[in-house]
């Protein structure tokens, strides 16, 4: 087991919007991917509503707290490996925004904590369902 931890962006969205999430209480740095910051800054971008912005704002307040792990040279070949590997496996419908996430997991050597069933299966990775 590693002493870091990722957060998925459906974790965040499962908070803002009120979905239950299985209790998390290990000792270790928990960290997010640049990628979950874009794809919540989109989400607040892309807000129609007033409310829904207000809260999506709050929800990338609160990912911005955590240490955000860049997508750099090394994690872009993590990806083209792993997008490769998969569709090799027949299993290429893993989102681009997730196969980026799960690069930055695997090139951490970092657990993925998620509620998102895409990440199951995927190669080298460790998935921790809340």
């Amino acid at each position: 087991m590693s002493n870091r931890a990722i957060a998925d962006t459906s974790l965040f969205i499962a908070r803002e919007t009120g979905r239950p999430l299985d209790p998390y209480e290990e000792d270790r740095e928990i960290a997010v991917s640049m990628v979950t910051i874009a794809e919540l800054e989109l989400g607040v971008l892309a807000a129609a509503e007033p409310r829904i912005r207000a809260a999506r704002l709050q929800t990338l307040r609160d990912a911005e707290q955590l240490s955000a792990l860049p997508v750099d040279r090394t994690v872009a070949s993590a990806f083209a490996t792993l997008v490769v590997e998969m569709r090799a496996a027949g299993r290429g419908r893993l989102g681009v925004q997730d196969a980026w996430i799960a690069a930055t997991a695997i090139t951490y050597d970092a657990d993925l904590l998620t509620q998102d069933a895409d990440f199951d299966g995927v190669p080298s990775l460790r998935v921790i369902k809340l």
